[in-house]
Order: C-alpha cells, then sequence, then structure tokens
C-alpha cells in the first residue's frame, strides 16, 4: 500500500509548484522522494501549466490582455541500490521559472511589448545510507540559470536584456524516519541557496549595448514531507515548503540607472506553502488521491508586471495504476491565483485569475 500510493504523494508535490511564479519563482518543488523508495528504477515526469492570467487598467480598454503563456516541463530520476545500506539517484529538472508576455491576445497599447522568461535546469546527484527506519541521504547540484526581458514602460525608451545561462554548484541534505507497519513517513530536505553570476547584455533605447555581470541567487529551501495510515488503505500525506526569497534579487546595472535604482524583480519577504493529501487503495492495481495546498498572499513583496499574481489556492485529483513492473499516474490541479494590484510604472488590477495544471508520471522498475 505504501509504495502505491506515494506515487500520488510525489505528484502532489510536483502540482504543487507548477503555478505562475508561486512562492517568487518556484516551479518543480525540488522533489527529491525518488530517493526513498526501494530497488532499480526510472521515473519520467510531464507537466503542462495553463495560466490564464489578466488585469484590468483604470480609464483603458481592452487592459493587460492575457499575461502568462502557457509552459511544461519534464522531470526525469533515476534511483539503484549500490549494496544493502546504500544507493544512489540522479535527478534533472528545472526548479525555477518565470514567463510574461504583454503581447499575447489583445493587449491595451500600455503594455505592449512588455516580455521577461527566467530559465533554470538542475542535475542532482544524491547518495543515501539506509539504517533501519532511519534515511539519511545528501549530495550535489548543477544548475544552470538565464534571463531575458523587454520592458517598453521606462521613460529613458524601450529596455532589454539577454543573457548566456551561468551553472554553479549547491547541495542537498536530508533525512527521513519511517515506520512501516503504519506507512509513516516524515523526511527534511534543505537545499542550498545557489549563487550565479551571469553574463547579461543590456540595451536602452537606441544605445549601445552594455555587458556587465548580473549578481543573483537562488533560495535555499526546506521541504518536510510527511505521510501516515490513518485507516486499512488509506493515507494522510503532505508537505510543508519554505522558500528564502530574500536572498534573491535581479538587479542589472543599466536598468538600475534609468530607473533611479530600482531592480527588475526583488523580495521583501519569504514564502511558505502547505499541501495536504488524503490517499485511497482501491484494488492491487488503483488508488486515488485529492489534494488542498495554499500559500498566503504576502503583503511585503511588492507586486509588479513582472510577478503578475500572489499567493494562491489549489484544490487537486490523482489517479494511479500499478502494474507489475511499471507504474503511471494521472493528475490534475486547478489553482486559484491570488489578487495582485500593480501601481507601477502603469496601473492594474489583476483578479479572479487561475491555473490548470495536468501531469502526467510513468515509473519502471528493473
Amino acid at each position: 500500500m505504501k509504495r502505491t500510493i506515494l506515487n500520488l504523494v510525489v505528484l502532489s508535490t510536483i502540482l504543487g509548484a507548477g503555478i505562475v511564479q508561486a512562492g517568487g519563482f518556484d516551479r518543480t518543488g525540488q522533489d527529491t522522494s525518488i530517493m526513498l523508495k526501494e530497488g532499480s528504477m526510472v521515473e519520467i515526469t510531464s507537466v503542462s501549466v495553463n495560466p490564464k492570467i489578466t488585469g484590468t487598467q483604470a480609464g483603458a480598454t481592452p487592459g493587460t490582455g492575457e499575461v502568462a503563456p502557457n509552459y511544461s516541463f519534464t522531470n526525469i530520476g533515476f534511483r539503484t541500490n549500490v549494496s544493502d545500506n546504500f544507493a544512489i539517484a540522479i535527478i534533472q529538472d528545472s526548479p525555477f521559472g518565470a514567463d510574461v508576455d504583454y503581447t499575447l491576445g489583445t493587449v491595451g497599447a500600455s503594455w505592449s511589448g512588455l516580455k521577461a522568461k527566467l530559465e533554470s535546469s538542475a542535475t542532482t546527484l544524491l547518495t543515501s545510507y539506509d539504517m533501519d527506519n532511519l534515511t539519511v541521504y545528501g549530495g550535489l547540484k548543477n544548475q544552470s540559470l538565464s534571463a531575458s526581458t523587454t520592458n517598453p514602460l521606462i521613460p529613458s525608451g524601450v529596455y532589454g536584456i539577454t543573457s548566456t545561462a551561468d551553472s554553479s554548484l549547491g547541495y542537498v541534505l536530508g533525512a527521513a524516519v519511517e515506520n512501516p507497519e503504519i506507512a509513516m513517513r516524515v523526511a527534511l530536505t534543505y537545499h542550498s541557496k545557489i549563487n550565479h553570476d551571469i553574463a547579461v547584455s543590456e540595451t536602452i533605447g537606441a544605445g549601445a549595448a552594455s555587458a556587465s555581470t548580473l549578481k543573483t541567487t537562488t533560495p535555499e529551501s526546506f521541504n518536510l514531507d510527511f505521510q501516515t495510515g490513518i485507516a486499512a488503505n488509506t493515507l494522510l500525506f503532505g508537505t510543508i515548503r519554505q522558500a528564502k526569497w530574500t536572498q534573491m534579487s535581479l538587479c542589472p546595472a543599466v536598468y538600475k540607472t534609468y530607473t533611479g535604482g530600482k531592480c527588475l524583480k526583488e523580495f521583501s519577504s519569504n514564502a511558505t506553502s502547505y499541501t495536504l493529501g488524503l490517499g485511497r487503495k482501491f484494488s492491487d492495481h488503483w488508488s486515488g488521491a485529492v489534494t488542498y495546498g495554499k500559500e498566503s498572499a504576502s503583503n511585503n513583496n511588492t507586486p509588479s508586471a513582472l510577478a503578475p499574481t500572489n499567493g494562491y489556492s489549489k484544490m487537486g485529483l490523482g489517479v494511479t495504476y500499478t502494474g507489475e513492473q511499471a507504474t503511471v499516474t494521472l493528475g490534475m490541479q486547478k489553482v486559484n491565483n491570488g489578487d495582485v494590484t500593480i501601481a507601477s510604472p502603469v496601473a492594474a488590477s489583476m483578479t479572479s485569475n487561475t491555473t490548470l495544471v495536468t501531469a502526467v508520471k510513468i515509473g519502471y522498475k528493473f
């Protein structure tokens, strides 16, 4: 029972993070649960995100138009035992990202041309040591990060930035305690912050491009994952994730000069998200789960055109088919994005916005 429903626990973690700028720029939630499974296996997870983010502008029609393009990502994980006590795992994911584009559909002239994108990719190598009901694990993460934007809303002219991806190292540490008799597990995982020096090229108006280095940091984070059996074939599970977004800012040199010291994006408070779910095994092959999650809006994070949501609530459904070697999990989640009122450079109200997240996870044991 435990291994069957655990597929839904993993899926809820991924769905919980696949939101437009939830908790800053979170995308995957940095899931490492494959490390705590048994035997040799590979897992492939494909997630599609369909945001509907629009805003109204006082005295202007039609407003902002849709500002968030659809996007998708694929995570790949592999783990195997190297001895009775030691195991290794490799995880490939895209932990952070953002994408806004105010040229989608019909858009008010004030917003036309505003775009921004943040992309990342990470490869994590983990090893674990199993001591009966206690497992400790850790390893290194190689992460790349790049950013680009076009911003016509500053007085000095259209601003643009492009970059090449910078790669830097971080690390992961974690521990899990289990009681198999009641399907209980509590795991705490720490992801270190990672410093990046991104080579960028900035332009303003018709001026020449200026090369510089954008120094930024992706935040350290803590994931607390838990599950416990509450009745025969029934599992209660959840995740608490905290990311220290105050460690991250995007402050290119030319942009600061022409905006009086402002940054493209910075955070004045951290974010904590919660997910709670109930899983049920219906037969030897089928199980299902429902999930609910929330991240409270933070009044300390100043909304901007590049961050058109703040906080969320979400409901999800998932179903898993478990065969002899293969496991297939399907899930869907509706996210109610938190309302935002943007004050500058153009005032707009972003309200009643939603995001639909769908995912499929395929696992194979060998």
